[in-house]
């Protein structure tokens, strides 16, 4: 089997699987391919090029623009008010702050579907209009640097980049974060781990195995949080790294914990009616 992950925080029972042996465990023989974003993985996942992966937003898997997927969605990452997962960041000292502050700013963001979808409803929701920013995609690796070269006024990004960037002092809260439940309301489901359809019809138990595994493996997140950081810290940028114990705690839900009308909502928030095409494992 092989299985995507993003090198990104939602990621950490991808890694604490893969590091703990759940794979293997459950008797999956997996391949786990990295991917800097969710967007490249989910692109994989669609041409089924890969047979499973996250995690990954809803709106980059069923957003408007190609046909979603068809994928089975295992386990979901949750961001609310005391789980936060992406963060509105300007540079340290620059006085920005709130929404309105940015207009006419540049914003640089995590080059996926799901950061402008979501970035755009914060603006609209606090009064600003998307064209009243500029809207600038950056990889990871560049977010930090453009914001302290003045490439970009703030950053609208998540981990392992922002937690970085405000230990090292060089950041600051543009304003109360989480933005994203606090406009799209919470719980808000913000990604999720899918696998293809067709692997599914193929191979229906090693499927649920691998929902197994990712089962276990938070759980193992919720009893200890340090578990999941633990498991990342080799993945991430050696500039990063110091910083990974310092993130937040996670909150997940497992396979079978995610309702219908959940799952309805996301899509929904998602800018797509995908139902038909997405199917939650038994």
């Amino acid at each position: 089997m092989v299985i995507g992950v993003s090198t990104l925080r939602i990621s950490l029972p991808v890694f604490v699987a893969e590091q703990h042996g759940l794979f293997v465990k459950h008797g999956i023989d997996a391949e786990v391919r990295r991917y800097e974003t969710a967007q490249p993985l989910a692109d994989e996942l669609g041409a089924a090029r890969i047979d499973a992966g996250g995690y990954v937003a809803y709106p980059i898997l069923f957003g408007p623009g190609a046909p979603p997927p068809r994928v089975r969605v295992v386990t979901a990452v949750v961001e609310d008010a005391a789980h936060p997962l992406s963060y509105l960041l300007a540079k340290k000292g620059s006085g920005l702050r709130g929404v309105a502050a940015l207009r006419g700013r540049r914003i640089g963001i995590l080059p996926t579907a799901a950061y402008r979808r979501w970035l755009e409803a914060i603006l609209r929701h606090d009064g600003l209009r998307p064209e009243d920013v500029s809207i600038v995609p950056l990889a990871p690796s560049l977010e930090v640097d453009a914001l302290m070269g003045g490439g970009v006024d703030a950053l609208f990004t998540g981990d392992p980049m922002a937690t970085a960037a405000l230990a090292r002092g060089l950041a600051e809260p543009a304003t109360d974060t989480p933005d994203v439940p606090r406009v799209l309301g919470e719980p808000f489901l913000f990604g999720t781990f899918a696998v293809t359809e067709e692997f599914a019809q193929k191979h229906p138990a090693q499927a649920r195995a691998l929902a197994d595994a990712l089962d276990e493996a938070i759980s193992m997140i919720s009893a200890d949080p340090t578990v999941g950081t633990a498991a990342m810290k080799p993945y991430v940028r050696d500039v990063e790294r110091p910083f990974v114990d310092r993130y937040p705690a996670a909150r997940y839900l497992r396979s079978g914990e995610i309702s219908a009308a959940q799952l309805d909502r996301a899509l929904e928030l998602a800018g797509t009616n995908a139902r038909a095409a997405t199917v939650s494992l038994p």
